[in-house]
């Protein structure tokens, strides 16, 4: 294996990890992002102890 090609294989291997990192913060932003806005929306619940379907 020449020197060029070695070169070429640990160029890939760093983008491939690169890539994968970044993948995985994207993820972990978009992730939190949801639980946030989730999390931020609510519901005020009552109690009745009639149930009424008709709503």
């Amino acid at each position: 294996m020449s020197a060029t090609t070695n070169n070429n294989v640990g160029k890939k291997a760093a983008w491939n990890i690169g890539g994968a990192i970044a993948g995985a913060l994207l993820a972990a932003v978009a992730i939190f992002g949801l639980v946030q806005q989730q999390s931020s929306v609510s519901q005020p619940q009552t109690y009745k102890a009639q149930i009424n379907y008709d709503q």
